[in-house]
């Protein structure tokens, strides 16, 4: 019995001297320690997750930023991009729509353009207007078309001083009679599928198009593949010299359905 008492107190003791050991060391450390409450930890995160969702909510109620969107079919030597921009010494003036909370100089700008006498006229202009922060994107040698693939494209050699302007899709254009070009194969890109996969019904897309012909071919294909969602202002200098009359009606047709859809079709005619 003496033995178990003299073990039960020698435990006891090791525990009390354990237990003052850790005391002092801990008072040793931090004397002054105070730890914070743990109501005010909970207190101030949920004042900061409140704000959190509070600039969320703002952010929700106005919507992503729209974009302003230029795409410029037949760019020749990005003429009517500096038209566009307002550039000083520009070859003509016309005032391209543009939304209330953009300037002409805020849009993203895609230029296309299938003759390849323009390719080093596109890449300057895009490098010295991305200089300038404005985004420029290039398709050069690419057909503005209705499927993507290659197309024959026919170049004009003699309208130097109009820089090559009759270049068309079309054999029968008589500025390529007048060439007797034989035709070259190109690029072509399905522009309905591009514009939708490429910009939103909230986007202000405005789509110039001065492309020899070809937009009695592209403007009933807008209207087939449901582009007038994302397009704003389309405008179209229109060639009624190469198609026949009833591809004439057609694209008409398709224009004033495109109209009837909310596309706005200003009159559009440029010398370049």
């Amino acid at each position: 019995m003496a033995v178990v008492t003299r073990k039960f107190i020698s435990i006891l003791a090791f525990i009390a001297t354990f237990i003052f050991l850790l005391s002092a060391a801990t008072w040793h450390y931090k004397p002054d320690l105070k730890l914070p409450s743990l109501k005010n930890l909970g207190d101030n995160l949920g004042d900061d997750l409140g704000e959190i969702k509070e600039i969320k909510e703002i952010e929700e109620e106005r919507g992503p930023k729209p974009r302003y969107i230029f795409v410029d079919l037949g760019a020749n030597a990005a003429d009517s991009l500096e038209a566009f921009l307002g550039v000083e010494g520009a070859r003509f003036q016309y005032d391209f729509p543009r939304p209330e909370w953009a300037t002409h100089r805020e849009a993203e700008i895609f230029l296309f353009e299938a003759n390849p006498v323009f390719n080093e006229a596109l890449l300057d202009a895009k490098q010295r207007y991305s200089e300038q922060h404005i985004p420029v994107t290039i398709f050069p040698s690419t057909v503005a078309d209705v499927r993507d693939g290659t197309r024959t494209f026919y170049l004009d050699l003699v309208n130097e001083a109009n820089s090559f302007w009759g270049s068309s899709v079309f054999a029968s254009h008589p500025d390529v009679q007048k060439s007797h070009s034989n035709g070259t194969e190109l690029t072509a890109m399905n522009i309905a599928r591009w514009l939708l996969m490429n910009t939103l019904p909230r986007d202000f897309v405005v789509v110039k198009m001065d492309i020899e012909g070809s937009e009695y071919e592209l403007i009933p294909h807008f209207a087939e593949m449901g582009v007038w969602k994302v397009i704003d202002y389309l405008l179209v200098e229109w060639h009624t010299g190469l198609p026949d009359e009833a591809t004439q009606k057609l694209g008409g047709d398709a224009a004033r359905f495109l109209e009837s859809k909310g596309v706005q079709l200003p009159q559009y005619n440029s010398p370049a």
